[in-house]
Formats: C-alpha cells, sequence, structure tokens
C-alpha cells in the first residue's frame, strides 16, 4: 500500500498579536488626538518602511513572513529563518531604501507637476527620518542588522 502524496501549498502568514487591547488603544487615543495628521503621515512612512522589509523577505524566501504587532510597532519573526549575510544586509536595506524611493518620488512629481505642497514636503522628510534612524548602527535597527552582516 502506497501513502497518499500531500501536494505542498505555500505557507501562509501568521499575524501575532501581542497586547492587541493595548495597542488598539493607544492607537485610537494617539489618532483621535492628532489634529496636524503628523501621527498619520507617521504611521504611513513606517508603513512603507516595512512593507520593504516584506517584499524583500517575499522576494528572498518565496513566502511571507510571520508579523507581529506589539504596542512598541510592527515586526517582522524571522525565527528558524536561515540567512546568509548578503541577504540579511539586503533585507534590512529593503526597508530606508523604500522609505528614500518615496521622499524622491513625492519630490520628483511635485517637481514635474510644479505643484509644491506642504503635505508633500512632510511625506518626503518624514521618509527621510523614518529610513535615516533606521539606518543608525543602534540596536534592534536595521543599520546594526546591515553593519553586522557586512562585517560576517
Amino acid at each position: 500500500m502506497t501513502r497518499p502524496k500531500h501536494c505542498s501549498r505555500p505557507r501562509k502568514a501568521r499575524l501575532h498579536l501581542r497586547a492587541p487591547l493595548v495597542v488598539l488603544g493607544l492607537l485610537s487615543f494617539a489618532l483621535a488626538w492628532d489634529g496636524s495628521g503628523i501621527l498619520r503621515l507617521g504611521l504611513l512612512c513606517a508603513l512603507l518602511h516595512e512593507s520593504g522589509h516584506l517584499l524583500m523577505f517575499r522576494w528572498i524566501w518565496g513566502h511571507w513572513p510571520d508579523l507581529e504587532i506589539s504596542p512598541f510597532g510592527l515586526c517582522l519573526l524571522l525565527r528558524g529563518t536561515a540567512m546568509e549575510p548578503h541577504q540579511e544586509c539586503m533585507l534590512a536595506a529593503a526597508g530606508p531604501l523604500i522609505n528614500l524611493l518615496a521622499c524622491l518620488a513625492v519630490l520628483l512629481l511635485m517637481q514635474y507637476t510644479g505643484c509644491y505642497r506642504y503635505a508633500g514636503y512632510w511625506f518626503a522628510c518624514t521618509n527621510l527620518l523614518v529610513g535615516g534612524l533606521n539606518l543608525l548602527p543602534l540596536p534592534g535597527l536595521d543599520g546594526q542588522r546591515i553593519l553586522l552582516s557586512l562585517f560576517r
């Protein structure tokens, strides 16, 4: 008797919520008091940053990573993922690269159309800040991961 063969399906990403009531409470409170829209813009730029990491992970390994949403932000769960140094460098650099590309795209769009807006400059500057701060070689940031992967 032969065993039936199972088709291998692509693994779906799992979303882990850590303290969901705290996350939703903090987010709703902050957004309710954000009259200027700066927090919304910062969250959009942070979401762009993390989407860069997600897309690079998908491109390198061919499946979506597990995600964790906590009061401290969005995090890719890379436990058990074997990475070579160049893959780790590419994964860490993808987030700041997306922020830089979004900044350049908005500035070029404003230059091309001749329609200069404060919102465009705020978006460009916020992307530069999010990407630039993540390039600092501090523990837990992308800059440290890039630096450590270059020395391996």
